[in-house]
């Protein structure tokens, strides 16, 4: 088609050459622009449906478009001193998300099948290597850190590292030894001065010097043929107390690499406090979550 006037409106028309079809031209962009604003106020309030007029039905159809837009975040080039990222898991993907450690704004996130090193470095591309990472060190993210931003430190979320010693050693231990590792594993976010974490960094070894006799203890196969692990064990043994040993190495690990108390060295809290903890970033995809699903 070739432009054929105008109309009364002073709007752009258009002609056919082969059938001399006229048509004229329409600017949706402010209509498209209200449209946009009013779906995100239904998507983002608590009980919007009630402040509308017209039937649900009808505004999903005007705003249905609306669902194919892909935002995005360009690259800002600054670098932010710290950053804490997560993944969280929506209808069967994972959403991992970036966000400035101070103020919590979200600076790039990544959809992926699973949390992996590869999904975390096309994260970790989009923005300027921080000096500190949160996050709850997992292996994905911590290989794509070393790989991507390898002069950056890693702060393991606390809160994590808690979780992780209840997994093992459940919510109420029964042997004494387990009951001393969790009353350990919980002074950590009680923790605020240096002098205090090295302190606490002496309670591990004091621990394992009190049951390392217990930690030693194996369970052979020909003893319990009956066990599942006995099918399956190659060497035909297995550790009795695997949960508690894996709860004891793993703070002993983190307090060892500098990464249990990263938040407390000077040379990173000269210029401002660093969190301990990621729970900035799990409200956030917590709220996400929820009005994601919802």
């Amino acid at each position: 088609m070739r432009k054929n006037g105008h109309d009364r409106m002073g709007r752009q028309r258009w002609q056919c050459d082969g059938c001399r079809l006229t048509a004229g031209t329409r600017n949706n962009t402010k209509r498209r622009r209200t449209q946009l604003a009013q779906f995100l106020d239904w998507l983002l309030e608590a009980a919007p449906q009630r402040k509308r007029t017209e039937s649900a039905r009808n505004f999903r159809k005007r705003v249905d478009w609306c669902w194919r837009l892909a935002p995005r975040i360009e690259p800002d080039g600054v670098v932010h001193r710290t950053v804490m990222a997560d993944g969280t898991y929506m209808n069967g993907w994972c959403l991992l998300t970036a966000v400035d450690g101070e103020d919590g704004e979200v600076l790039a996130w990544q959809w992926c099948a699973r949390e992996s090193a590869a999904a975390y470095q096309a994260l970790f591309e989009q923005i300027a290597p921080p000096d500190v990472l949160v996050c709850d060190g997992m292996k994905g993210i911590l290989k794509a850190c070393a790989q991507i931003w390898p002069g950056t430190r890693i702060q393991r979320c606390l809160v994590h590292v808690q979780r992780d010693t209840r997994a093992d050693l459940t919510s109420r231990p029964r042997l004494q030894a387990g009951k001393d590792l969790k009353r350990l594993a919980d002074t950590l976010i009680r923790i605020h001065d240096a002098d205090t974490a090295a302190r606490w960094g002496q309670a591990p070894d004091a621990w394992h010097e009190r049951w390392k006799g217990m930690l030693a203890e194996r369970t052979y196969a020909k003893d319990h043929p009956d066990d599942p692990r006995a099918a399956t064990s190659r060497s035909g043994w297995w550790w009795t107390h695997l949960p508690l040993r894996r709860a004891y190495f793993r703070l002993e690990r983190l307090f060892k690499d500098g990464t249990l108390f990263c938040f407390l060295d000077p040379t990173l809290t000269a210029q401002g406090p660093v969190p301990r903890d990621s729970n900035r970033l799990e409200c956030i995809l917590s709220n996400w979550r929820f009005g994601f699903c919802h």
